[in-house]
């Protein structure tokens, strides 16, 4: 891992800002096209099971998002894992990467109609191609080179963490710094990633996909402004605590 990269995993709000960015895009989704969810993507199989009995003109478009999903993780996991081992990309540059793909989905978006041209029209599948694209580069930046933080496109794991933090801090007084750390931190990212759809929603009523240059902003920040963020090492206190945290 180069050097920046090491800098970008010791920023403990770096993954409270990709949470606020995962929840913010996916609320849009829900929104704007057709209840799909591109960075939860357990959300949009959720949805097929639904939609293929219930709803079934909608179901292809959950299909093409699972595909997109799996085709571009992939992509990207090939890729990114063989630029950071040859040293080529810092991950400044994969943040900024992520904010000009959402830039192009929100710009699709704003300047078409998805929803009403339909969910298998040639706007809808770009956009949420696009967004999927997005996300799935975020999943893989997560899971190659901040591999040790939190997930940020998914809470079940971070709740958890959160609930076995609360116990370790009324069992084991001797690690209560360490178990204040991860409720703390868990807090943070949790809270983030509620901020981040509560925002969207509201928003969207307002400015549709156009909203989605406030995660572009936030991905621009962390690409550009990598020293902002040192905060509360929360890889520390998971070294201190004396029993693991769950794992995302």
């Amino acid at each position: 891992m180069s050097d920046k990269s090491a800098s970008y995993a010791s920023h403990s709000l770096v993954p409270v800002l990709l949470a606020f960015c995962a929840c913010f895009v996916d609320v849009v989704c829900i929104i704007g096209l057709f209840h799909t969810f591109t960075a939860f993507i357990s959300g949009t199989l959720v949805v097929l099971c639904v939609e293929v009995f219930h709803q079934s003109e909608n179901a292809l478009l959950k299909v093409f998002v699972l595909a997109m999903f799996l085709a571009a993780t992939l992509f990207w996991y090939v890729v990114v894992t063989q630029l950071v081992r040859r040293e080529k990309v810092a991950i400044r540059h994969l943040f900024a990467l992520e904010a000009c793909i959402v830039a192009a989905f929100m710009l699709v978006a704003g300047l078409g109609d998805p929803s009403g041209a339909g969910p298998l029209a040639p706007v809808t599948l770009v956009a949420v191609g696009l967004s999927t694209i997005a996300m799935s580069l975020q999943n893989v930046i997560m899971l190659t080179i901040l591999n040790h933080h939190v997930p940020t496109t998914m809470m079940t794991g971070n709740s958890l963490k959160l609930v076995l933090g609360l116990a370790d801090y009324f069992a084991h007084p001797e690690s209560r710094t360490g178990s204040r750390m991860i409720v703390i931190y868990q807090m943070l990212v949790i809270s983030a990633f509620a901020v981040g759809g509560l925002l969207a929603s509201f928003l969207f009523s307002y400015l549709g996909f156009w909203i989605l240059g406030v995660p572009v902003a936030v991905l621009l920040l962390l690409a550009v402004l990598p020293a902002a963020f040192e905060g509360l090492d929360y890889e520390q206190a998971m070294r201190n605590n004396d029993t693991p945290a769950a794992t995302g």
